[in-house]
Parts: structure tokens; C-alpha cells; sequence
């Protein structure tokens, strides 16, 4: 079934969560569209969790552009949103170009963070469906999280500023967005006060959805986080499968006869032949 936005605000009205991961590649999308997941974002945590790179602010739109080709070569059904990363909507004539070549290749939707209206109007006037992401904002809280501060709304002005942003933000005609780190009661005020499918990460059961990072879904990431629970270790079951993979080669028990071609007697035999004609050892 396609999950197209329609589908996903009927699953708001209805009180239907809507389930939410990130995907980098051909081979992950692949496998969430096997599991019928709702919605893909991917974000620039491509970043961190791909990349390599020390911080988010360090992914560019040509990084943005590779993986959107990458994970639309898989897509079929899920509703894919793709981050505008940092320094890309310094102006909402810049978002609006930039916006265009993700949605040109496949995106649904782009993703962009902070509360920012006339970023958002400019992408609407250009029928771009938007994803916008208030609370922790990676892109630009970094000296904030540098100082461990990484939840925001717990305090009185933070979390008027975010339901102040929030219900402007639905008012413009934003069609998603993400609470990243906010407190569960301030997530549910803002859920109950906008017609837009509310996606949280660190935000509390009361969203609308819930996202998280693929690769702490499966336990791939070496460091673990509050706001993802523990399913699967697949780190720890990859390196003790790679050992066993080193272990089976010294010992010669990899590759085996059923790992190996296996070539015709009549024809080895004339090979052989050719092989001592020719000083050649077999």
C-alpha cells in the first residue's frame, strides 16, 4: 500500500500510530519496505552514523543527493522525507532550489530544522510537501549538546517557545514535524493542538510517531542512547561473526567443497596434461 501524506494524516485522525525509521542505502530500504514501515526519513544523521563525520553541520547537499538516489532505487511504498542540511536554507529562495533537486530525485517530502515560516511559506508556494523539526536541533544546538544540555521544553520559556512555533508552524501549512528531546507532556500539548502528524525521538508516547535511528534499532551503534530501547545487539552478533570467519580460515574449514567451483575431470585432466607439457607444476 502506498503511504502517501494522506494516508499518514488519516493515521493521525484515527488515533493509528504511524512508525517511522531512518534509512541511508538501497539494502536497509529494501528490508523496510519488506516490513512495511510507514515513513523513511533520511536525515543528516547520514552524517554521524554513516559518514563519519564529528557533527551533522558537516554533511553537504551533494552527500544529501547520493544517498536520496541511493534509497529511491529501493522505494516503493514508504513515504520518504529528506533533510535539507545545514547552510541550505539560509534564504527560502536557497531552500527552494535546493529542495527541488531531493524531491526531483524521489523525495516526498524535505525535512528542515527551527522555526523558520518563511522557509516553510516559500516551499508550500512551490507545492513542496515539508517536514519541519523543532526542539533538539542538531544542525544548530551544537555547542548546546557539546555541554550535555540535550533535552529542551523542560523549562517555562522553551516550551512556550516551542508550542508558540509549533502551532504557527501548523498554521503556515507545515504537513509534519519532528519533536526531537522534548518533555512527553509538552510533546502531547503540541500533539493535540495541530493538525499535522507530530513524529517524536526522545518525545514521549503521545506523538502521533514515533522515529528512530536504524542502526540503534539494531544495536549497530557503539554508543547507546536514553530514548532507544534495546531489541538487538547486532554489533556485538556481526564482530563475533567475523571472528568465527577469521577462525574457520586458519583452520582451513572455510571454504569448503560446497563454497568451491568444482571443475570436470575430463577436463582438469587435459589441463593437467597441458600443465606438465609446459614445466608448469599442478
Amino acid at each position: 500500500m502506498k503511504k502517501t501524506l494522506e494516508y499518514l494524516k488519516e493515521k493521525k485522525k484515527n488515533n493509528q500510530k504511524i512508525k517511522v525509521l531512518t534509512s541511508y542505502d538501497y539494502p536497509i530500504t529494501k528490508i523496510l519496505e519488506e516490513a512495511d514501515i510507514d515513513m523513511i526519513i533520511l536525515g543528516d544523521s547520514v552524517g554521524t552514523n554513516v559518514l563519519g563525520y564529528q557533527n551533522e553541520t558537516e554533511v553537504t547537499l551533494d552527500d544529501m543527493i547520493h544517498h536520496t538516489k541511493a534509497v529511491c532505487r529501493a522505494k516503493k511504498d514508504i513515504f520518504l522525507v529528506v533533510d535539507l542540511p545545514y547552510k541550505t536554507y539560509e534564504t527560502p529562495e536557497e531552500a527552494v532550489k535546493n529542495a527541488k533537486k531531493l524531491i526531483e530525485l524521489g523525495a516526498d517530502a524535505v525535512k528542515f530544522e527551527s522555526i523558520r515560516k518563511d522557509v516553510l511559506v516559500s516551499l508550500k508556494e512551490n507545492k513542496i510537501k515539508v517536514m519541519c523539526h523543532i526542539g533538539l536541533n542538531p544542525q544548530h544546538d551544537q555547542a548546546r549538546m557539546m555541554q550535555g544540555k540535550i533535552a529542551k521544553g523542560k523549562l517555562f520559556s522553551e516550551a512556550i517557545e516551542l508550542l508558540n512555533g509549533a502551532i504557527s508552524l501548523d498554521k503556515a501549512g507545515a504537513d509534519l514535524i519532528i519533536l526531537e528531546k522534548i518533555p512527553g507532556k509538552i510533546s502531547k500539548i503540541i500533539t493535540e493542538n495541530v493538525s499535522m502528524p507530530t513524529i517524536g525521538i526522545g518525545a514521549g508516547k503521545y506523538c502521533d510517531g514515533q522515529v528512530l535511528i536504524i542502526y540503534d534499532l539494531l544495536g549497530i551503534n557503539e554508543r547507546k542512547y536514553k530514548h532507544s530501547p534495546t531489541y538487538i545487539n547486532i554489533r556485538e552478533l556481526m564482530i563475533k561473526t567475523i571472528r568465527q570467519y577469521q577462525n574457520e580460515i586458519d583452520n582451513d574449514i572455510f571454504p569448503n567443497e560446497k563454497q568451491t567451483n568444482i571443475i570436470d575431470d575430463v577436463e582438469y585432466n587435459k589441463i593437467r596434461d597441458w600443465c606438465l607439457k609446459n614445466n608448469i607444476n599442478v
